[in-house]
């Protein structure tokens, strides 16, 4: 009887698979035992060839010009080749898949449209013909494993996921590769200073991302501050003392800009009698926040620890691969009627310090089972903790923090609704009006499960009112008051203030309108309900982000994005003087392609048809551009900053240097690189590998930024065989011949303080 070859995204996966089943032996790369062979790809092996090779280059000539343009292959003539560095791990599939060993094929890479696209590549690129399931889990627990196992989905329920992938692919290549070029030949320039092209990118969500971020910029220049004022009165009642806020009955929210106006209401009114004319009293809830979908989870990390979105996707991950959360790319913040049975086993789960005193109590309030937890779902449910107890001193700080939202964040849709008890009190003095509100906490709910400063964050509410002007709702305590009590004002007074400009996007608000398509959308269930439209996906938002950057079109203050010079003129560009190409701007036209991809996927709409519309826009584009250099010639724009522009800036720069110091010369043959192997990267599973100037993992392309440099430690260097011991036992062979800051040699074992990091600590030998 043959065996089952199970094809994982990555190494880590492929181990827990290998756990889950009991699979001990190993091979070349792949696990394997009796009944089962697991091997993996490390993200996507193949990639899609570059234009020149579609194109008779002794014709149109090798240099970037619009008349090598349009460049726009069959979908059935697109052609890829296996990544540089992944031809070993993609020829021992091929061979696995093409094994007479073999029976069946399970794809158990990542369960989105990503993760079935780089299984697509492989398998297609195979021409096997052997019966082919789909594994779909949403975390790496032994048991969602093997359950996933005995509810194999047919490969024909994922055939829309994989059209879908590569339309999306298709797309991106057709727009990325016809226009970029398009775009620099016309527009680009020699850049002195960094002695290359100025390239001007164009892509099919980045663009629409940056034209968001120019138009605020655009916004705030365009704002004249307007001022307005407010009348406030102090009053004095039986019982205490009380503020009220000036209102026109007539007309609520219209602002007073008239300074005399204030100035007679406060001599009308100052020192005069009032009288309670009504008061409002009522209980009111609060329900608990949805659970995290990926995109508030990078709200919530960027708003509490500053997180960059790239970076919460990061730890995210990791976490997943940890077994310590669900599948984190996921849109959606509900969780299936099917989970209900399961949830106590999630609780009981997180019952450790920090969280056993509220898990427990959570336990005996009954499982969440209302709409806001329990509803329908897209193709994964909210970000959870899994069934398995987490190690958490094995987690790093940031690992941790982010768990510790996660985690929150579930334990508090166990908790009731907060309740408040609220007042609206009416003063009327000399026939003017006065508010004044009162909001008691009585019960805590689930704001019990936060700290003192989450608490405060949440309960003081902000309210948007028109020109941007933030105000804080007045909810002050209030003495026993009682309708048609008099009053005595004590004092009036009126206050100068001024509208402000509209705020620049945080990564976070950015997230917010790339998921709304240039609307940002504050209210979490409208949130939920309007999905499918936005600019990208959960999983290539922080991406696009963070190419932004790198392609010197945004720089990050702070916390703060501004569009650069360059990222200004191109969008300037293309909304004043290239009306087909606006549609590169339109986040609505862009959400509209996503929300096709997304019919694609459901089997709604052919990728043919998908594809005949981004051809059709693309070949609009070039002929545009070929009629402007026609009658205005070459127009180069501006180039990007000469300089870094904040910490996150240097550690990219860091991280690619760390690339190019531990990444083996290009022409050495995979076979070599993994006979370098030292062992297991201790933050993605990868090979780590020697480079020139230190030690670090294979899977630098993937993401992966683990590295340790050659640099002396107290007079030593270390060698591979030592890194080798590191990586296996977690600790060095006993290396001598230390030397302290005062000249005294000393023998230790090198352990590890944080593995993901890369941080050492020393273990002395104690006599």
């Amino acid at each position: 009887m043959g065996r089952i070859l199970i094809v994982a995204e990555k190494p880590s996966q492929a181990r827990e698979y290998a756990s889950a089943l009991g699979v001990r032996g190993k091979g070349d790369g792949c696990l394997e035992n009796e009944q089962y062979v697991i091997t993996w790809c490390y993200g996507h092996l193949l990639e899609l060839e570059r234009p020149e090779v579609y194109m008779d280059l002794e014709r149109v000539g090798k240099r970037w010009s619009l008349k090598r343009l349009p460049v726009l292959p069959d979908i059935r003539a697109f052609r890829r080749v296996v990544k540089s560095g992944a031809v070993k791990q993609y020829q021992v599939i091929q061979s696995w898949l093409k094994s007479s060993d073999i029976q069946e094929i399970i794809c158990g890479t990542d369960a989105d449209r990503e993760g079935q696209l780089l299984f697509q590549e492989v398998w297609d690129a195979s021409e096997c013909q052997k019966p082919l399931s789909r594994l779909w889990i949403s975390s790496l627990t032994a048991s969602a494993i093997r359950e996933g196992l005995k509810n194999l989905r047919p490969a024909e329920s994922v055939a829309g996921l994989a059209a879908a992938g590569n339309g999306r692919a298709f797309a991106d290549w057709d727009f990325g590769m016809n226009l970029t070029e398009g775009f620099t030949a016309l527009f680009g320039s020699f850049d002195a200073v960094r002695k290359k092209p100025n390239v001007i990118s164009i892509g099919r969500v980045q663009t629409p991302t940056l034209a968001l971020i120019v138009e605020k910029e655009w916004e705030i220049e365009r704002f004249i501050a307007q001022p307005f004022y407010e009348v406030k009165a102090e009053f004095a009642a039986d019982q205490g003392e009380y503020l009220g806020k000036w209102f026109d009955p007539g007309e609520d929210s219209k602002r007073m800009t008239d300074p005399q106006m204030a100035e007679g209401i406060v001599t009308k009114t100052q020192g005069k009698p009032g009288k309670i004319a009504k008061m409002e009293q009522k209980d009111v809830q609060e329900p608990a926040p949805l659970l995290f979908d990926l995109t508030s989870l990078t709200i919530a990390a960027s708003k509490k620890y500053g997180y960059s979105a790239e970076r919460v996707l990061q730890l995210a991950q990791s976490l997943y691969e940890k077994k310590a959360i669900t599948y984190p790319r996921t849109d959606c913040a509900y969780l299936s009627e099917d989970i209900l049975p399961k949830l106590p086993e999630h609780l009981k789960a997180v019952r450790q310090e920090p969280y056993t005193d509220l898990a427990t109590e959570a336990g005996l309030l009954g499982v969440p089972k209302g709409k806001r937890v329990i509803n329908t779902i897209t193709a994964h449910h909210a970000i959870i903790p899994t069934t398995e107890k987490v190690a958490l001193d094995r987690l790093n700080r940031e690992e941790q923090n982010l768990y510790d939202l996660i985690v929150r964040r579930f334990l508090a849709v166990w908790f009731p609704p907060a309740q408040y008890h609220q007042t609206d009190v009416l003063t009327i003095v000399e026939g003017e009006s006065f508010r004044s509100k009162g909001k008691v906490l009585l019960n805590l709910g689930w704001k019990k499960v936060y700290g003192p400063d989450d608490l405060e964050e949440k309960v003081v509410r902000k309210t948007k009112k028109k020109d941007n002007q933030e105000t804080e709702d007045e909810n002050a305590a209030l003495p026993p008051l009682s309708k048609g009590e008099g009053v005595q004002t004590k004092n009036v007074y009126s206050e100068e203030k001024s509208t402000k400009p509209p705020k620049r996007f945080t990564q976070g608000d950015l997230l917010k309108a790339m998921e709304g398509a240039g609307k940002q959308i504050d209210d979490e269930v409208l949130r939920q309900q309007l999905k499918g439209k936005g600019l990208g996906t959960v999983a290539t938002r922080p991406a696009i982000i963070e190419s932004l950057i790198d392609r010197g079109y945004i720089l990050q203050d702070r916390k703060i994005l501004k569009p650069t010079e360059k990222g200004i003129e191109l969008i300037r560009l293309i909304k004043e003087r290239l009306p087909q190409a606006q549609l590169l701007i339109s986040p609505e036209m862009t959400g509209q392609m996503e929300f096709d991809l997304s019919k694609v996927e459901r089997g709604e709409l052919t990728i043919e048809h998908y594809m005949s519309e981004v051809e059709a826009a693309i070949g609009r584009i070039i002929g545009e551009l070929r009629s402007f250099e026609q009658r205005y010639g070459k127009t180069p724009l501006a180039l990007a900053p000469k300089t870094a522009r904040n910490k996150e800036n240097q550690v990219r720069k860091s991280e690619k240097r760390i690339s190019e110091n531990v990444t083996p010369n290009k022409s050495q043959v995979q076979s070599q690189v993994i006979a370098q192997a030292l062992g297991n990267c201790p933050r993605c599973g990868g090979e780590v590998i020697e480079g020139q100037k230190g030690f670090g993992c294979s899977n630098w392309r993937e993401g992966c930024r683990f590295v340790l440099w050659k640099t002396p430690i107290c007079g030593k260097v270390l060698t591979p065989n030592q890194i080798k011991s590191l990586l296996k036992k977690g600790k060095t062979p006993l290396i001598k011949g230390f030397k302290s800051k005062s000249g005294q040699s000393f023998s230790a074992y090198l352990i590890w303080e944080n593995s993901s990091e890369a941080k050492l600590k020393f273990e002395l030998v104690t006599s």
